[in-house]
């Protein structure tokens, strides 16, 4: 008898292991009428500049981007100059990277899709709609594409 218990605990316990469960860490694909659809503005533009700093309770790094609008796709009318904020960059020796985020650079010229956040620093800042899903690079041909 305890034998049989035995063998059916191990047999219950290896059906469990390969069963799937949902995860927080499984990012969902999202298409471009998607990402517009979930966005409050759609806005095309030249990073100028990005800097990292500490999140307000020092546990985590936090980018804060300047977007300089050239030109919005959805929304309503915004200012020229946006702040964009993110998980992750460096401080002196220490980086983090969130490995669904794509790191905003100086230079890049961009489509972004946007909501309206807070920060988690200071004030009211735009977040990018589906983390990386949510940032298409301008190239020199001027075509944009996801990274």
């Amino acid at each position: 008898m305890t034998r049989n218990l035995v063998l059916f605990k191990l047999l219950f316990f290896s059906i469990l292991c390969f069963l799937q469960s949902e995860s927080s860490a499984i990012m969902t694909g999202m298409s471009t009428e998607h990402l517009t659809m979930e966005s409050d503005h759609v806005v095309q533009g030249e990073i100028k500049d990005v800097k990292a700093r500490w999140s307000s309770d020092g546990k985590s790094i936090i980018s804060r981007a300047l977007l300089i609008k050239q030109k919005m796709i959805k929304g309503m009318t915004i200012k020229r100059n946006l702040i964009v904020e993110y998980e992750g960059g460096e401080i002196g020796d220490v980086g983090l990277r969130v490995s669904d985020v794509a790191p905003l650079k100086a230079g890049e010229w961009v489509i972004l899709f946007l909501r309206v956040g807070r920060s988690l620093k200071e004030g009211e800042v735009f977040n990018i709609v589906g983390k990386g899903q949510g940032k298409y690079v301008i190239g020199d041909d001027g075509i944009a594409r996801k990274k």
